[in-house]
C-alpha cells in the first residue's frame, strides 16, 4: 500500500535517535518520491515494482539511503541523501562542527542536494578514516567518500584541474561550481569603497528568482562581521551576489573571494586584526583627527521608500580634514534604523564582563573597518573609516601664544580650570541652572576671538563645538531646538562650544522688533541652563542687551593688532609655510615692512595660504615674491569692495521714493 508523503522533510529530521546498529552495510539504496493520479507524493525504490511506506522503516542495514523528489509535473525538485551508518556518522561529526542545512549533531544526517559538507570535509574525513584501527568503521568512511566523488565526479575532475593543477597560474572555477571554493566558516575577502574588508562565510545559496533587479541564477553569499550596537558587540550579516559568467574565471577577479586564494593572505590578516583591536578601542566616545573620504548620512530621511527596502538616510561621499568625535551609541539614537542588528541565535559579545576584550584573531579580522561619528568641521554625523582615524596633535603652545594681557589669560584658565573640577559644587537657587561657564569675547574682527576658544580647547585637550548663527536659523522654535540639540550633544562630549558672531542673539531688545525678541528670549534662557564651558564672541558689545551681563562670567575685549603683534603674526604663519627651514629672505626689515600693514590676524593668515598656495602650484618654495602677490590680491579686492560700498549710497537715491522710504523705516 502507498504511504501519502504531504511533507517529505520531516522523514528525517533527526528527533528521534535511531538504533546504532542500523546502516552497518556498505550500500546505498535510491528511491524516487512522485505523485500519484490522486495527489499524494509515494516512493518506489530504483529498480523495484511496488511502492515502499516509509523509508526509516526499510533498509535498515543500508549505509546511504538517497531518495529523489519530484514536483508534480515530473521534474526534479530536490535529492535527499540519508547518512545511515554510525560510523560515516561519527566521522562528518568528529570533523564538521557546523554546516547550514544540515543538522550534523542529530540522530540522522541528511544532506540536501549535493554532498557538499562530504566535499568540503573531503581531507579531513579522509585523515580521520586513515586513523581508525576497527576495519568496518575505516570501510564505512572510504564508501561515504567513494559516494560523493560518485555524484561529483564531474565537478570534482574540474575543481582539480582548475584549481591545483601545475599548469594553473591563477586558481579559478566555473560559474556553476564556485561553491566548491567557498566553504561556509572561511574568510571571504572582498572591497567595499575600495577599503579592504574581511567577512566569515555562513552560506552561499543560487537565487533561481526571476524577480525585477535581480541576476537570475546569481550566488549569494551570506556572510558575517562583528559590528557595535553601542552597548555590545555582535555577529551582524550581509549579502554578497556573485553574477553569473560564462566558462572559467580566477577566483581573484571575483568581487568577493576566499581569503587563502589571495597573494597577500598574510599582509591582510595583519592590516586587519590589528584594525579589529582599533574598533574594538573606539567603544564609547573619543575625540579624533580625521582625514580623507567619509560617508555622510543625509539630513533628511528619503522622501519615499519602496517595498522591502528600509527606511533609511541615504548616504554621500564626502571629504573630512579635521577632528571628530566617534560616538556610536549616540549615532543610534539619532538614527536607529541604522543601528545593526545582530544575528538571531549568535551570542552577544559583552561589554559589561568584557568578553569583548578576549576577541582572537579569527574574530578581530572580521571586526566592522568603520565606525559612526560626528565631523565638528562639517557638523554631520557620518561612518568613518578606522583606517584613517589618527590621534590628535594638541597645539600646546598656542594658549601661551595668544595676544591678550597675561591677567585675562589666568583668568580664563582658572575659571576653565575650576569649571572642570568635579568637587566643586556651586549651583544656582534652582537645580541645574548657573552652573555653566560663559566667556564673551568682543572685537573687531580678526583679532583672535575664535582663536582664543581655540586655544583653550588645544590646552585642556577638549573637542570645541562650533555653532554659527547660520546653523541655529532665524525662528525662535527651530533656535531653540537647535541649540538645544547641539549642547545636548557639547555635555555628552564635554565640549567646549563656540558660538560664533552671536550678534543677532545678544543684541538688546525693543518694543518694536518681536522676532527678535523671542529669539534673545530663547537664546538667555539655553544659556541659563547649561552646564557646560561656552565662548560668545561678537563684533559690536554697543547694541548688548542689559539681560545677558549677569549671564556672563567673564568678558575680554580685544583691541586693533598693534604692529608688534601684527609682526608676530606674519612671522608666526610665514614659518608655518615654509615647515623645513626659516626662510632666510624673513628678515626683520622685511618683518617690519608687513607689520605696517593695517592688517588683521585673518587678513595675514588668508595672505600667507595664498602664497603658499601660488608656490606649491610652480613646485617652489614660497618667497617674498609670493607673499607680495598674496598682498596685492587681497588689496585689489579690498579696493573693489570700498568702491562698490561708496556707489551704495547713490544707487539708493536714484532708487524709486518709496523704497528710499522703506529703507530709511527700516534702518529706524
Amino acid at each position: 500500500m502507498a504511504v501519502a508523503w504531504h511533507n517529505p522533510h520531516t522523514f528525517f529530521s533527526g528527533s528521534v535517535d535511531p538504533d546504532e546498529t542500523e546502516g552497518l552495510t556498505c550500500e546505498i539504496k535510491t528511491y524516487e518520491a512522485r505523485y500519484n493520479a490522486q495527489g499524494e507524493r509515494v516512493s518506489l525504490q530504483v529498480g523495484a515494482r511496488r511502492e515502499h511506506g516509509r523509508l526509516h522503516d526499510r533498509d535498515h542495514d543500508s549505509a546511504l539511503v538517497l531518495t529523489r523528489f519530484y514536483k508534480t509535473d515530473k521534474e526534479l525538485d530536490f535529492t535527499q541523501l540519508e547518512v545511515r551508518s554510525p560510523h560515516f556518522k561519527a566521522a562528518l561529526r568528529a570533523v564538521i562542527e557546523d554546516y547550514p542545512g544540515v543538522n550534523i549533531h542529530s540522530g540522522r544526517i541528511v544532506i540536501r542536494d549535493l554532498p557538499r559538507p562530504i566535499f568540503h570535509y573531503r581531507e579531513e574525513i579522509q585523515r580521520y578514516g586513515s586513523q581508525l584501527q576497527d576495519p568496518i568503521a575505516k570501510e564505512h568512511v572510504a564508501f561515504g567518500l567513494r559516494h560523493m566523488y560518485k555524484t561529483l565526479q564531474n565537478e570534482v575532475k574540474s575543481y582539480y584541474n582548475l584549481m591545483q593543477s601545475l599548469h594553473v597560474r591563477l586558481p579559478g572555477l566555473e560559474f556553476l561550481t564556485l561553491w566548491m571554493a567557498f566553504r561556509p566558516g572561511c574568510l571571504i575577502y572582498q572591497k567595499e569603497d575600495n577599503v579592504e574588508v574581511v567577512l566569515r562565510l555562513k552560506d552561499m545559496t543560487r537565487c533561481p528568482c526571476p524577480k525585477p533587479k535581480c541576476w537570475d541564477g546569481h550566488w549569494t553569499l551570506t556572510a558575517e562581521r562583528i559590528d557595535h550596537n553601542g552597548t555590545d558587540f555582535g555577529h551582524v550579516e550581509e549579502k554578497i551576489a556573485i553574477r553569473p559568467y560564462d566558462g572559467y574565471r580566477p577566483l581573484q577577479v571575483l568581487n568577493a573571494f576566499p581569503l587563502e586564494y589571495h597573494p597577500e593572505k598574510d599582509r591582510i590578516i595583519e592590516a586587519l586584526v590589528a584594525r579589529g583591536k582599533s574598533f574594538i578601542s573606539l567603544m564609547g566616545i573619543h575625540h579624533r583627527w580625521y582625514s580623507g573620504t567619509a560617508s555622510a548620512l543625509s539630513l533628511t530621511r528619503k522622501t519615499s521608500v519602496i517595498e522591502g527596502e528600509e527606511d533609511m538616510f541615504s548616504l554621500q561621499s564626502i571629504t573630512i580634514r579635521g577632528r571628530i568625535i566617534i560616538d556610536i551609541e549616540g549615532f543610534g539614537h539619532k538614527f536607529p534604523t541604522h543601528k545593526p542588528e545582530f544575528s538571531y541565535g549568535k551570542n552577544v559579545i559583552s561589554t559589561k564582563s568584557g568578553e569583548h576584550l578576549a576577541l582572537r584573531e579569527k574574530d578581530l579580522i572580521i571586526c566592522c573597518h568603520r565606525v559612526p561619528g560626528f565631523s565638528l568641521v562639517n557638523k554631520r554625523w557620518c561612518y568613518f573609516s578606522i583606517d584613517k582615524i589618527k590621534d590628535i596633535a594638541f597645539n600646546s603652545k598656542a594658549f601661551a601664544s595668544l595676544l591678550i594681557p597675561e591677567y585675562q589669560k589666568e583668568m580664563v584658565h582658572s575659571l576653565v580650570k575650576v569649571h572642570t573640577d568635579k568637587n566643586l559644587h556651586f549651583d544656582d537657587v534652582i537645580r541645574g541652572k548657573g552652573k555653566g561657564m560663559i566667556f564673551l569675547l568682543h572685537g573687531t574682527p580678526g583679532v583672535g576671538k575664535t582663536l582664543t576658544a581655540e586655544s583653550i580647547a588645544d590646552h585642556t585637550q577638549r573637542p570645541l563645538y562650533t555653532v554659527s548663527s547660520g546653523d541655529l536659523g532665524i525662528s525662535a522654535t527651530v533656535v531653540e531646538e537647535k541649540l538645544s540639540s547641539a549642547l545636548d550633544l557639547a555635555s555628552r562630549w564635554n565640549a567646549i562650544v563656540l558660538i560664533d558672531e552671536a550678534d543677532i542673539f545678544l543684541e538688546e531688545r525693543s518694543a518694536h522688533d518681536l522676532k527678535r525678541n523671542g529669539l534673545v528670549s530663547v537664546f538667555l534662557r539655553v544659556l541659563e541652563y547649561y552646564e557646560g564651558i561656552m565662548f560668545l564672541t561678537t563684533n559690536r558689545i554697543s547694541a548688548f542687551d542689559p539681560a545677558f551681563k549677569s549671564r556672563i562670567h567673564l568678558a575680554i575685549k580685544y583691541p586693533s593688532l598693534s604692529m608688534q603683534s601684527r609682526r608676530n603674526l606674519w612671522k608666526s604663519f610665514i614659518l608655518r609655510g615654509t615647515p623645513e627651514h626659516p626662510p632666510q629672505w624673513m628678515t626683520e626689515q622685511f618683518l617690519d615692512r608687513l607689520a605696517a600693514e593695517e592688517l588683521n590676524g585673518r587678513q595675514i593668515k588668508n595672505i600667507v595660504r595664498t602664497a603658499c598656495a601660488i608656490a606649491t602650484s610652480t613646485s617652489n618654495e614660497m618667497t617674498t615674491k609670493h607673499i607680495a602677490m598674496g598682498l596685492k590680491a587681497l588689496k585689489t579686492f579690498e579696493a573693489d569692495m570700498n568702491e562698490v560700498q561708496a556707489e551704495r549710497p547713490n544707487s539708493e537715491q536714484e532708487g524709486p521714493p518709496d523704497s528710499e522710504h522703506r529703507s530709511k523705516r527700516a534702518r529706524h
